[in-house]
């Protein structure tokens, strides 16, 4: 459950690229405002189908990580993902793929397509140095490596949470479980 859930807070992660316009309505106190009207970010979470595939393929590890590395799996989930999503093929992410569906996912908005591409580059340059390294699983390192960066460098380069956003609006709705 704990792969689960750091999986899709993972990919969840990656709606924070941008920050809106707030209505500030929504930081008067009492607060009765839905936060997912006050920020809103585009949906980019793959389908439940896909994230439902790739958990079947590797289930939930029986005990917890070890202290201070990834959840077992953790590279041959990102792995599947990638592979669903035609951005993995035969152990290599194809930047071009990765970037077009993400640019896809965000929208029309320019500064999305922007944060998106910027941070496709970043996040692929820092992986091609792992090439086809595997895990003790036999799992593509790269693509766990990729799927960590991806998140925290759109976070980086539109820093949402800075702008007022709480956290659970980078969320867009419960773990597949």
């Amino acid at each position: 459950m704990k792969l689960n859930l750091a999986l899709a807070a993972l990919i969840g992660m990656v709606a924070m690229v941008h920050g809106q316009q707030i209505n500030q309505e929504c930081f008067n106190r009492p607060n009765e405002k839905n936060p997912m009207e006050c920020c809103r970010a585009p949906n980019i979470m793959p389908p439940r189908e896909e994230l439902l595939t790739c958990m079947q393929k590797f289930p939930k590890p029986s005990g917890p990580p070890t202290p201070g590395s990834p959840p077992p799996g953790h590279n041959c989930m990102a792995e599947c993902m990638l592979e669903q999503q035609g951005i993995m093929t035969n152990g290599a992410i194809s930047k071009d793929a990765a970037t077009s569906k993400l640019v896809a996912l965000v929208g029309s908005s320019a500064d999305w397509q922007t944060v998106a591409k910027k941070s496709i580059d970043t996040c692929y340059q820092q992986v091609s140095s792992s090439g086809g390294q595997k895990d003790s699983l036999g799992c593509s390192v790269m693509a766990g490596s990729f799927m960590e960066c991806l998140p925290s460098m759109m976070f980086t380069l539109k820093a949402h949470l800075q702008k007022g956003c709480p956290l659970m609006t980078l969320f867009k709705g419960h773990p597949p479980h």
